[in-house]
């Protein structure tokens, strides 16, 4: 008689605590990257042994500010820093359409997450490395001029 009502509060108790479990397990986060810039090299396709190919290239993205005392009247000199991004495609067919059509110069929009990792260099030297592994969009962005019209 006294049986029954602890096994339900125990029950109750274990569907409790796993319901806390999974929602560690189905907790979502975010890591995303939005980047527009200019190619700074031909893409290069490589492929490790026993590993998928991956088209590489580096992004340069600009930063500019006005220094100075009177921003409102455009006066002051003009500031830029350049950052550099090593972008990674390894989805089948965007890795074949980034190695073919990007060139150096291209302007691209990359869409993707960052990446952080570690490998050793010719010296055995171990060196870090941050990432951007290309998702479902790069655009490269033409600009066609017409002459003579």
């Amino acid at each position: 008689m006294f049986r029954r009502p602890v096994l339900q509060v125990l029950h109750q108790f274990v569907r409790h605590e796993s319901e806390i479990a999974s929602s560690f397990v189905l907790e979502r986060s975010l890591n995303r990257v939005q980047l527009l810039g200019r190619v700074g090299q031909d893409p290069v396709l490589r492929q490790a042994e026993g590993k998928n190919p991956v088209t590489i290239f580096s992004l340069a993205t600009n930063e500019m500010w006005r220094s100075g005392e009177s921003e409102e009247y455009q006066m002051g000199d003009i500031s830029q820093k350049t950052t550099w991004h090593r972008i990674s495609v390894f989805r089948p067919g965007l890795r074949d359409v980034a190695y073919q059509y990007v060139k150096k110069g291209s302007r691209i929009y990359v869409e993707g997450k960052i990446d952080y990792g570690e490998y050793m260099d010719k010296n055995n030297v171990r060196r870090q490395a941050t990432t951007i592994i290309a998702g479902k969009n790069l655009v490269i962005i033409t600009v066609f001029s017409f002459k003579g019209l």
